[in-house]
C-alpha cells in the first residue's frame, strides 16, 4: 500500500512540477520517474530493489552550456526478506550541454546529501541511519519544443554502503523565462 502511495506521489508531483528540457537559458524545473537498482553493501544491509524512482529539481541554466540544479531523489524501499532500508537524498549537480542546436546531449556531476533508514525485523527489531554526502554523476540527451521540453537519462550515485544505486529515467522541463 505505501509503495503504491509513492508511486501516485510521485506521478503528482511529475505532473505538478512539469519538468521539461530547455531550449533556452534561464529557471527550469524539472521532474523524472524511473527504473532504479538498489544494491546495498551486505555488511550493512543485504537488500535490493528493481522499482520506480523519482527526482525533482530546479535549475538554471547560462551560457547555453552549463546548469546547475538542485535536486530531491526519492528511492524505492529495497527488501531483503524481513529487512528493509528507504534511501532519499538532495543534491547540486552541474550540468555540462554539448552546443547541438536540435537536441540536448549533457553530463552531470553532483554531489547528493543523503539519508537511509534501515530496519531489521524480528528477531534483531533493529534499525539504524546513514547518512552522508557522495558523488553523482550521470548523462542524458533532450529535446525541447519552445518552454518544454524531454529528456531521457542515466544518473548513478556513490552512496558509500551501497554497492549499486542508479536511476534510468524519462522526465519533463520547464523553462520559466
Amino acid at each position: 500500500m505505501q509503495h503504491t502511495r509513492r508511486i501516485l506521489l510521485s506521478a503528482a508531483v511529475l505532473l505538478g512540477a512539469t519538468a521539461v528540457a530547455h531550449a533556452e537559458d534561464g529557471l527550469y524545473a524539472a521532474g523524472s520517474i524511473g527504473h532504479t537498482q538498489e544494491r546495498y553493501d551486505s555488511s550493512y544491509l543485504d537488500a535490493t530493489s528493481n522499482d520506480i524512482a523519482y527526482q525533482i529539481g530546479l535549475g538554471y541554466r547560462a551560457f547555453g552550456v552549463l546548469a546547475g540544479e538542485l535536486d530531491y531523489v526519492g528511492f524505492p524501499r529495497a527488501y531483503s526478506g524481513i529487512n528493509y532500508a528507504d534511501t532519499y537524498g538532495v543534491g547540486v549537480s552541474v550540468l555540462g550541454f554539448l552546443p547541438i542546436q536540435v537536441v540536448d546531449v549533457y553530463g552531470r556531476l553532483g554531489l547528493l546529501d543523503y539519508r537511509t533508514n534501515a530496519y531489521q525485523s524480528a528477531p534483531f527489531n533493529d534499525s539504524f541511519h546513514q547518512s552522508g554526502s557522495d558523488l553523482t554523476y550521470g548523462g542524458g540527451v533532450g529535446m525541447h519544443w519552445g518552454n518544454v521540453g524531454a529528456r531521457l537519462e542515466y544518473d548513478g550515485y556513490n552512496v558509500t554502503h551501497a554497492n549499486q544505486l542508479n536511476i534510468v529515467s524519462l522526465g519533463v522541463v520547464w523553462t520559466f523565462f
